[in-house]
């Protein structure tokens, strides 16, 4: 039988997130396991997003899985990490956290202190810096704070006394570098011998602040990074950084948690995974030995590769968007696959896309969602599975995302893991485009929700509740040709409403109406078409029937107004004048017009009997 791990990300750079799944798959392949990634985006500037995005870690069931990998390496993750971490041991399941410590969980990361550490001691030893500057990430963060003790300490330890005045933290972004340089330009500090950043995008953005002023790494400061990703090697300088080994980290957490599966050995505490500096420009270990050439046609084979990306994400988006329709949501989904070259994937959309409110958020993931793929529908209970059965007997990797947009979350998009479409950006791409077409289709059916609202009173007599006049002209003709002019039609006319109106009041007059409608929903069909007309006068249209059983519901819909009078304790006895025609031949030219006319002539002659019949009685 298969067993299932779960696997908890928050994702602040693309590689950080395939190759950590690279890692643990490679340590799961000859294992019959599969592994579910519920994957939020983390957003700095965007908390609401970030808040939405993040729903997704409230879908999977504890019962489902043997195991969990928590990697919550994200400014504001570490109270998301301990909650998660907490409901899921409540089932005595293990967890094994990356990057983060977590209470009561194994720890596998990199050595934060230790790395920073050698980073500034190479400072000190290679390049004999005095003068230090520290742009940090957020107080609070872990991994800051580790990393901003290893830098103290290593300048105790060669007889330097941190300066207060050339220390700043920040939030890890680029504009974070512009903002520190600024800062210490502003007290004269901003031109030590090394400038220590806590990550490489915080390092290129000190760059480019310092080359607005004619500064340039290494020549007149040397600067270094952090965390080695992809896009610092392109830097001019390229930035001389720590290389965390994310795939090696993967692997480990992934055979930690084998091992406490098996009942192993004992695995609390802090497990570190060896990373390395990554010597570049910035530092001036390697200045001149760049080979600019090489560089260029990378940059080239790049920007190629994201100008083709681009324009897929854009007939993606057209694609998704051209088709506000619920019911062409899975052709749609096809053609998304096809731009994209990818495989089939799935949207599951909770009880709620479907009702008529909006912007309700009261459960994003209900107990049953619908799944559409462009080969199937299928309902599917999330206490049980969250795949579609086309995915059930595969043995794969999965990435869930929530499907959200403003204040309300839609449910959910899972989707065979495909490297190449999150390293590229591509997958997040989809999902935003998924939540716009969720959006547009949602708002599309509120507004036919709503028309039909519209329509509805407009064509219903608020009394009654029957079709008044106006549906009468909407749906007679086109209900006259479904049934080729085989109809009948009954015209029925309160008796004395004036003397009713006149002797008790019009609230017993209402009362009288009111009778008699339900006296016709009492007898006839749903099918049929119930009308008043107005006043007193009513009309019920419906298929053909014979004589024989248009008699017996107007005697029906006497005994009814007989009936009701009695057990209602009404004035008078309420009675109708009732008279009706049908056609049985669809050769015949008459028209709907003709026959209700017809029966409006009829009607009139019975109640001119009535009273006759009446004054003849008094």
């Amino acid at each position: 039988m298969r067993r299932y791990i779960q696997m908890l990300t928050s994702t602040w750079d693309l590689n950080y997130l395939t190759s950590l799944v690279s890692g643990i798959s490679k340590r799961l392949q000859n294992e019959d396991i599969s592994l579910h990634i519920f994957n939020a985006y983390d957003e700095i500037y965007e908390k609401d997003y970030y808040e939405q995005d993040r729903s997704i870690f409230s879908l999977p069931h504890a019962d489902n899985y043997i195991g969990m990998i928590a990697a919550f390496n994200s400014v504001d993750s570490t109270h998301i990490l301990a909650d998660q971490v907490a409901g899921f041991k409540k089932k005595n399941k293990p967890v094994v956290s990356i990057d983060q410590h977590a209470p009561d969980a194994p720890f596998f990361g990199l050595d934060n202190y230790k790395s920073m550490y050698s980073l500034v001691e190479h400072m000190l030893t290679v390049h004999g810096c005095r003068t230090f500057n520290y742009v940090g990430g957020p107080e609070t963060n872990e991994e800051n704070q580790l990393r901003y003790r290893a830098f103290t300490d290593c300048l105790l330890a060669h007889g330097l006394k941190p300066d207060p005045g050339r220390v700043g933290h920040y939030r890890f972004v680029v504009e974070d570098g512009h903002i520190a340089y600024n800062e210490f330009k502003s007290r004269n500090v901003h031109l030590p011998d090394a400038v220590i950043c806590a990550n490489d995008g915080m390092a290129y953005g000190y760059c480019l602040a310092a080359a607005k002023d004619g500064f340039h790494a290494p020549k007149d400061f040397r600067i270094t990074g952090f965390d080695n990703i992809e896009q610092a090697q392109y830097y001019l300088p390229s930035i001389t950084s720590i290389n965390r080994s994310w795939e090696q980290l993967g692997y480990d957490a992934a055979d930690g948690l084998m091992k406490m599966l098996a009942g192993g050995e004992d695995l609390s505490g802090d497990h570190f995974t060896q990373g390395f500096i990554r010597i570049n420009e910035s530092c001036g270990c390697n200045e001149g030995k760049r080979s600019l050439s090489t560089d260029y046609l990378g940059l080239l084979n790049k920007l190629s590769y994201e100008r083709q990306t681009t324009q897929k994400l854009y007939d993606l988006r057209k694609q998704l968007l051209s088709s506000p329709n619920i019911h062409n949501l899975r052709q749609s989904l096809q053609n998304s696959c096809e731009v994209l070259n990818i495989q089939e994937y799935a949207v599951c959309l909770s009880e709620n896309f479907y009702k008529d409110e909006y912007g309700n958020v009261a459960e994003r993931f209900t107990g049953k969602m619908r799944a559409y793929m462009p080969g199937s529908l299928t309902d599917i209970e999330t206490s049980v599975t969250l795949l579609p059965p086309a995915y059930e007997e595969k043995k794969d990797i999965y990435i869930f995302s929530a499907l959200h947009f403003g204040p309300e979350t839609f449910g959910y998009c899972v989707m065979p893991f495909d490297q190449e479409l999150v390293s590229s950006g591509a997958h997040r791409s989809l999902m935003d485009s998924l939540a716009l077409a969720l959006i547009n289709i949602k708002q599309h059916m509120f507004l036919d929700m709503m028309n039909d609202k519209l329509r509805s009173l407009y064509v219903q007599d608020t009394l009654t509740g029957l079709y008044n006049r106006f549906g009468f002209r909407d749906l007679s003709a086109s209900f006259f040709e479904e049934n080729n002019g085989c109809i009948f039609v009954v015209y029925a006319d309160l008796d004395n409403l004036k003397t009713i109106n006149d002797n008790y009041g019009h609230s017993h007059g209402d009362r009288a109406i009111i009778a008699l409608a339900d006296a016709l929903k009492d007898t006839f069909r749903d099918e049929d078409i119930k009308i008043r007309m107005g006043g007193d006068e009513f009309i019920v249209i419906g298929s053909y029937l014979g004589n024989w059983m248009l008699d017996r519901y107007c005697r029906n819909i006497e005994q009814y107004l007989i009936r009701y009078s009695k057990e209602n304790d009404f004035p008078v006895t309420i009675q109708a004048s009732v008279a009706y025609v049908s056609n049985d031949n669809p050769e015949s030219s008459i028209n709907i017009e003709a026959l209700v006319h017809e029966a409006d002539q009829r009607m009139y002659e019975i109640k001119e009997q009535h009273h006759k019949d009446k004054k003849s009685r008094t």
